[in-house]
Parts: structure tokens; C-alpha cells; sequence
């Protein structure tokens, strides 16, 4: 499948499933090293307490696992109080941001404190944008432009980002539903994962993420197929249903079913986006500003087959946003 045995065993607990055997201590430490790569030790956590008695663990993985858990609910607590914060700020000066991803996505979560968090994404519409930055510069904070548009600075020691967009596609307005639709969620969440597979790679949180979203989704699904048909991104979406469907949640619809696998390597190759592929870590540890931009434009090459097979109207805009930002 993988041949990486912890990222296999941890699918198979992600989907449900019990471990076929009791674990020993190396496992279990592989295991959640693998679900923090992944971003998702707090669904690991959540399955291991509905193992059989069989299967038992070692006092030192219970205590990894368990530091872990403690680190994801008390970083979710300072992301929440950031959060309400910056909203309540920006609601002051009449404006209405739309939270992104983050909570939005945790709260279909069975237990959203162990969504492991990461900084907060807010869209605020064009016209109100520089808007919300002279309400923010009231307040003290100044932001950093980014070269995709946005703007972030850090509240509370929690990293907000202001986007400008969002959606990341290249298509025409019309085609693309209402912000704040379920339509639009999804589609959202779908272009944020092929984004950064596309790019530096990504992890099991995000394509989880977007898995309860669908799951979740009130209307018909043909209306979220012929979305993505209309997008240009058909492929992709039937890439990543199959996925979802074979390492997740096998409920889910699958108009098109393919093999998951191109996907699968990718999660596998680097993790949550990309930061824990082996030589990308001494990368980033050891090698100077420049190395390190070199390496990330140089996997962003290695997945231009991917990119072409699956999102060949998306590829060349991809390429010059992901260029720009790796090289600013």
C-alpha cells in the first residue's frame, strides 16, 4: 500500500478498525510520531479508547500520546480566545469575517479539542479588506502583506491570516458558488488540499477536514459534481472522494471511483503539508533561507506529472502563486 507500516496501522484505526494484534512499545511511539506528522493524534487518541483489552499499551507511549493530547487542547483553548477576539474586533468595526477551515472545521469533529489547530483563517470581500486593516492598525496590530494577497499577523501568540480570496481557483466568478454556501465550503476545503498537493504536500487533517464536511453536506451531491465539473477539477474530485472513501469513511458517494493511491504517496511522502518528509526536515533544520526555498521549489516540480494529470487548468496559476510565495 504504503510501505510505511505506521501510516497502514494508523488508516486502519482511522477507519474504525482495531489493530489486528496487541502493539508493542517501538509501534506505538512510531505510531504517534506518524498521527503528529499527520496532524492527527487526537482521532488516534479517540479510536485507542475503544480498543478491544487486547490490545494494550506501554506506559511510556501512554504518556507521549497523552502529552500530546494535553499540547493540542490547550493550543485549540489559545486559538479559541484569539479567535473570538479578532472577530469581536473586526465585528466593532462593522465588519463580518468568515472564519475558514479552523473551527468551522472542528466543530464536526466528535470531539473538536482534539482537532489539532493551526493558525487562524478569516475572508473578508474585497471592498471591506483594507477596511478591516485600519480596524486592525486602530487596535495596534499592523499585518504582513503576503505575496498571495493576504495579510497575517500574530494575537495571543496565534498566527491570523486575512484572505482576500477565497477560493484557491482560477475560474470564472460566475461559476463558483455563494461564500457561505456548503457548496462553497467544500469546494474551498478541496482546492486547499490540491493546492498543497500540488505544492509541498499534505496531510491526513485536511482531506479528514474536507471528508466531514461532505459527509455532512444537506443537498443533493450531484450538485457538488457538477460543481467540480464546471471547475475543471473533475479528476481531482474523484481522486479525492476515492480516496476518502478507501482510507476513511467507506459510506461516502463516489460517482467516479479511481485508484486513491497518487494521493496516498503524497500523504505518505511528507505529511501535514509537506513539513516532515525526511530530507525536507534537515532542510529546514540545517540549510541556509535560500537551500531551504530551493528544496520546496524543487518538490513543487516533482509533483508537476500530478499536477498535470489532475488539475491541468489549475497548473501554470498554481505554479506562479506557489513560485511567488516560496520565493518572497
Amino acid at each position: 500500500m504504503t510501505r510505511d507500516p505506521s501510516l497502514e496501522l494508523l488508516l486502519l484505526i482511522l477507519r474504525g478498525e482495531a489493530p489486528p494484534h496487541d502493539l508493542d512499545e517501538d509501534t506505538w511511539m512510531d505510531l504517534i510520531r506518524t498521527a503528529g506528522h499527520q496532524t492527527v493524534t487526537g482521532l488516534l487518541y479517540k479510536a485507542a479508547e475503544h480498543f478491544p483489552e487486547g490490545v494494550s499499551i506501554s506506559e511510556r507511549a501512554l504518556f507521549a500520546l497523552m502529552g500530546e493530547v494535553t499540547r493540542i487542547v490547550n493550543r485549540n483553548l489559545k486559538l479559541g480566545e484569539a479567535e473570538k477576539e479578532v472577530l469581536e474586533m473586526l465585528r466593532a468595526g462593522g465588519l463580518q469575517p468568515l472564519v475558514m477551515k479552523g473551527s468551522r472545521c472542528a466543530a464536526r469533529y466528535p470531539s473538536p479539542e482534539l482537532r489539532t489547530g493551526g493558525d487562524i483563517d478569516l475572508y473578508i470581500p474585497g471592498p471591506d479588506f483594507q477596511r478591516a486593516l485600519e480596524v486592525l492598525r486602530a487596535a495596534g496590530i499592523e499585518g504582513s502583506p503576503k505575496p498571495d494577497s493576504s495579510v497575517d499577523f500574530t494575537l495571543r501568540g496565534c498566527e491570523v491570516e486575512l484572505h482576500r480570496r477565497y477560493f484557491d481557483l482560477h475560474v470564472r466568478q460566475s461559476v463558483l458558488p455563494p461564500v457561505g454556501t456548503p457548496e462553497a465550503e467544500l469546494l474551498m476545503l478541496s482546492a486547499h488540499i490540491l493546492k498543497h498537493a500540488c505544492g509541498v504536500g499534505v496531510g491526513l487533517r485536511q482531506i479528514i477536514d474536507f471528508a466531514l464536511a461532505y459527509k455532512a453536506y444537506p443537498g443533493d451531491y450531484q450538485r457538488i459534481h457538477d460543481l467540480f465539473r464546471r471547475c475543471g477539477i473533475s479528476r481531482w474530485h474523484a481522486l479525492l472522494l476515492s480516496f476518502v472513501k478507501e482510507y476513511i469513511d467507506p459510506s461516502v458517494d463516489v460517482p467516479v471511483r479511481v485508484d486513491p493511491t497518487p494521493l496516498l504517496q503524497i500523504v505518505a511522502r511528507g505529511g501535514n503539508f509537506g513539513h516532515f518528509r525526511a530530507r525536507r526536515l534537515k532542510s529546514m533544520q540545517e540549510q541556509p533561507v535560500f537551500r531551504r526555498k530551493m528544496d520546496t521549489l524543487r518538490r513543487i516540480l516533482s509533483n508537476l506529472c500530478f499536477s498535470m494529470r489532475y488539475a491541468p487548468r489549475e497548473v501554470f496559476p498554481f505554479l506562479a502563486e506557489l513560485f511567488r510565495e516560496n520565493l518572497h
